[in-house]
């Protein structure tokens, strides 16, 4: 009897920690060291911190709740440190780091706030994968502002968090510098950027609608972004108006990268321009 006493109790367990949820209630330290197969509470705090590269004297933590995502346990580790606002959700059974976001505590956008801090959303397929190259968060953002030519110090970051291309894991970096966004994909194992783009809407528009910049003009100053790309380059070319401003919208794909580019046909400005790896 005291056998089967103990095997209905374990089994009440494991339906109480089932019924919790992402959405459940944070659980004490003495809940989470009753279940021998998860890691505690400490540890996952240490692994988020050790994964954002932040000293725990530097950081403070404001929650760290145990829930369950896509059928796996995980804990959702929240915590400030200097102007950011971070998240990380680590796998409660074998510590791995599951999603990661953080956010300028300052950011005037709100839109762009929200977004930046909304979890991603959990796929009911795709296993939980433990990050397996060499490039962190910190050293993802850095490759992006560079490549974009933006200094770190001018840069409102809205947006880094882990997420999933396929089944590669790659880091989505948004920022606003200078009247621009700036979106990139950054590759976790290698650091390639494998997407990037920025939007400028209200470039070079100063209410005129007519066509100052010719077609042979606007196609020189596109190609004049792809070093070694020539006319021939060129797949898609097209006059077109937005919002009453005239404009040329077209697409280079050159040296493994796809770039869909939009030109305002009054100033001559490149208002869009996102490239991406086609290999």
């Amino acid at each position: 009897m005291m056998k089967r006493k103990l095997i209905l109790t374990g089994a009440a367990l494991s339906l109480a920690v089932a019924m919790t949820g992402c959405g459940g209630n944070a659980v004490t330290n003495q809940q989470a060291s009753s279940q021998a197969q998860l890691i505690s509470m400490e540890a996952a705090q240490e692994v988020a911190l050790k994964a954002a590269n932040i000293a725990a004297e530097n950081a403070a933590i404001s929650a760290t709740t145990l829930n369950e995502v896509a059928g796996t346990s995980c804990y959702k580790v929240e915590f400030t440190s200097g102007d950011y606002a971070y998240a990380y959700t680590v796998n409660a059974e074998t510590g791995a780091v599951m999603e990661m976001s953080s956010r300028d505590k300052n950011a005037v956008d709100t839109q762009a706030q929200t977004e930046a801090t909304a979890p991603a959303a959990a796929s009911d397929t795709t296993p939980a994968q433990t990050v397996t190259g060499t490039v962190d968060e910190e050293t993802a953002q850095k490759i992006a502002l560079e490549h974009a030519g933006v200094k770190a110090t001018d840069a409102t970051i809205t947006k880094s968090r882990l997420d999933y291309e396929g089944r590669r894991q790659v880091y989505e970096i948004e920022w606003y510098a200078g009247g621009k966004k700036y979106d990139y994909e950054i590759a976790v194992d290698t650091g390639e950027i494998l997407s990037s783009g920025y939007d400028e809407k209200t470039a070079g528009w100063s209410g005129s609608n007519s066509v100052t910049v010719s077609e042979a003009d606007a196609k020189q100053t596109a190609l004049g972004r792809v070093s070694g790309a020539t006319e021939k380059d060129i797949y898609e070319w097209q006059f077109d108006y937005d919002d009453g401003r005239p404009e040329y919208e077209g697409k280079i794909i050159y040296g493994g990268t796809e770039y869909d580019f939009t030109i305002d046909a009054s100033s001559g400005a490149v208002v869009e321009w996102e490239a991406e790896s086609v290999r």
